[in-house]
Parts: C-alpha cells; sequence; structure tokens
C-alpha cells in the first residue's frame, strides 16, 4: 500500500463518495483525480486495495474496463501525457484475467462519433444559461472544432464502456485535478440538467478534493461549490 494513500484513508474516502448513495463509484473518480494531480505513481496500490476490499469480484472485470475508459475519458481534459503516465503503471498490475484488450472505436467513423459528439455538446450545454458557445468559437474557431467534433466525437460521447453521466463523473474529477473552476461549474451544471442528483456530485466531487488536501496539493483559489440547478434556471 502506497505510504500517502493507506487504508484508513482510503476507508475515509470511501464514506465520503457513498455518502449519498451515489450511481458513480467513488474509486473511479478518485483514481482519474489521481492521474489528474499527477500523482500517477499512487494508482497502481490503489488500484490494487479497492479491487481487493470493494469491488465484488463478478464486478471486477468491468470496473477495471471502466476505470481505464475513465482514464481514456480524461485525456480530452488533462493531455495525453497524463493519461498516460496514469495508464502504463496500472497496467502492471491489472491482473491478467482483468485484462481487456479491445479497442473499441477504431472502426468507429469520423463522421458519425462527430455527430455524436455535437450532440452531447449540446446536452451538456445548451440549456446552461451561463454559459456562451459562441464565445469559444469567436476565441479560437479551430480549437472549437477540435473540441466539438473529436474530444466530444472519439472522445467524450463515446458510451461503449461509460454512459454520458459516467463520462460527466470522470470529466468533473479531472477538472478538479487540474484546477479549471469555470469549466468544473458548467459540467456539474449540465450533469444535473440531465439526471445526476446535486448530493452526489457534491460526494465525489469532495473525493477529488480529500485527495489533494492528503497530496498537499494547493489551487490557486478555493474549489468552487456545486451550483444549484434550481437557482440557476430562475435567473
Amino acid at each position: 500500500m502506497s505510504s500517502r494513500l493507506d487504508a484508513d484513508f482510503i476507508s475515509t474516502l470511501a464514506d465520503i463518495g457513498t455518502s449519498a448513495g451515489s450511481q458513480f463509484p467513488w474509486y473511479r473518480g478518485a483514481i482519474v483525480a489521481l492521474g489528474a494531480l499527477n500523482y500517477p505513481e499512487e494508482i497502481p496500490a490503489f488500484y490494487s486495495h479497492i479491487l481487493s476490499k470493494y469491488i465484488p469480484e463478478n464486478e471486477q472485470k468491468l470496473e477495471t474496463s471502466k476505470i481505464l475508459e475513465g482514464l481514456t475519458k480524461a485525456s480530452g481534459i488533462v493531455g495525453a501525457a497524463k493519461t498516460g503516465n496514469a495508464v502504463r503503471p496500472l497496467s502492471q498490475v491489472i491482473p491478467a484475467h482483468l485484462k481487456d484488450d479491445t479497442c473499441y472505436r477504431q472502426h468507429e467513423s469520423f463522421e458519425g462519433a462527430a455527430k455524436r459528439g455535437r450532440e452531447l455538446h449540446t446536452k451538456l450545454y445548451g440549456r446552461n444559461p451561463t454559459f456562451d458557445d459562441k464565445k469559444t468559437l469567436r476565441a479560437a474557431p479551430d480549437y472549437y472544432w477540435i473540441v466539438t467534433n473529436l474530444f466530444y466525437g472519439y472522445i467524450f460521447s463515446f458510451d461503449g464502456v461509460l454512459n454520458d453521466l459516467e463520462t460527466g463523473h470522470c470529466i468533473i474529477s479531472a477538472l478538479l485535478g487540474i484546477d479549471c473552476q469555470e469549466q468544473v461549474r458548467n459540467h456539474m451544471i449540465g450533469m444535473q440538467l440531465n439526471g445526476a442528483k446535486r448530493e452526489q456530485i457534491v460526494a465525489f466531487r469532495n473525493v477529488a478534493l480529500k485527495l489533494a488536501e492528503k497530496l498537499q496539493v494547493r489551487f490557486k483559489e478555493a474549489p468552487i461549490a456545486v451550483p444549484d440547478v434550481s437557482e440557476k434556471a430562475s435567473m
């Protein structure tokens, strides 16, 4: 077990993460957050511990695939380098019978992925009164095209392993880890507009922040609270 993240601390994370009866496994977001916080060396021992203590044997293969998919999707937030640093050491401790060598995206067409990505982008941002889509388009047209067609297309909207809300969980954990507060706010709003409960988002937000505190990661400002969508809707 890692000297930083011992069994007692992980138990504390589990208590935080399950406090709202969340449909989003706390350990999945924690592993994504460790990659985003730039502590990939903590991931192997953390994974091995949660595999033995928190994931039922009959769910271990699926959950391992979902953890890897969460890290893969986080590459659109934290960058390929941090994701690579996270998945390589993790792969060394995944038991052989839990490995999945399938490349799920290799047969995706650009047209299909891009269409699905634009649809997810609209689901997340279209009803958000605080988000101005045109501002990003005006700021950097190529960036906007890449994000909406490639990132949302091939990375975020792919639902062969994680659904949209599970993806949102991983995105928020990654954004918290790299201290991107405006984007965190928008995704917290988007998740609530698409069915997630505010108290669930509070729970997995607090898991990521507890990890940051334990690892003595300092943010520029106090991390944003989870917005109340009912208040936003009345603005």
